[in-house]
């Protein structure tokens, strides 16, 4: 009993360190989330708490990394449950991504802050490569079912996931130059945009 409720008090103080650094980083940016800053925003009374838990900031970043992005995934998955048309998944998968900048800023930013930041020993990205294959591995397997069912028409897939995963980004950037833009209609804007791209030319195979 001891041991569990010690592994239960470990768990719950690692994710206060996880918590308190996203809001550290969304708020300050990566190169202003010390640990300090991070013990300061958790209530903890020394940054002995996060060595405890974390080799060092860069196993601290990967755990917000995951965390964050662990977030994200479950709204996404809730916004397209059920779905099985290509063309709505589609519109929901960008409706949802840009959705997620109002419903989760902070988890966004601090996705967006250490993959842009983090280095690796040799001072290349060191998660950019990663998060970048995942947003955009998932786009063109979806693209290219479509393609193979016939809903999407006939174009690169690759640019084409890039070209969707870049405009979504653009909306964050966006929204930090225009708080105020309304990210519904910039949404559903953007999902209208790559529906009418990725639509087949011919019409006898566009069902919509």
């Amino acid at each position: 009993m001891q041991v569990n409720q010690r592994t239960v008090t470990e768990a719950a103080r690692r994710a206060q360190i996880i918590d308190a650094a996203i809001e550290v980083i969304a708020d300050l940016g990566y190169g202003q989330a010390s640990f300090a800053r991070i013990v300061e925003r958790a209530g903890l009374s020394s940054t002995r708490m996060i060595s405890y838990h974390f080799q060092g900031k860069d196993e601290l970043m990967w755990a917000v990394l995951l965390a964050a992005m662990g977030v994200v995934d479950e709204r996404m998955d809730e916004r397209l449950a059920g779905i099985t048309d290509r063309v709505e998944m589609l519109r929901g998968y960008i409706e949802s991504q840009v959705d997620l900048l109002r419903t989760h800023p902070e988890h966004m930013r601090a996705i967006t802050e250490v993959a842009r930041n983090a280095r690796d020993e040799n001072g290349a990205p060191q998660y950019a490569p990663l998060l970048r294959d995942l947003r955009v591995g998932r786009l063109e397997r979806q693209l290219a079912q479509g393609q193979r069912e016939g809903v999407f028409g006939e174009f690169d897939i690759a640019v084409m996931a890039q070209t969707i995963s870049q405009a979504v980004d653009g909306a964050a950037a966006r929204r930090e130059t225009d708080p105020d833009v309304d990210l519904a209609d910039y949404a559903r804007e953007l999902a209208d945009l790559f529906t009418r791209a990725t639509r087949p030319t011919d019409p006898a195979r566009n069902p919509n």
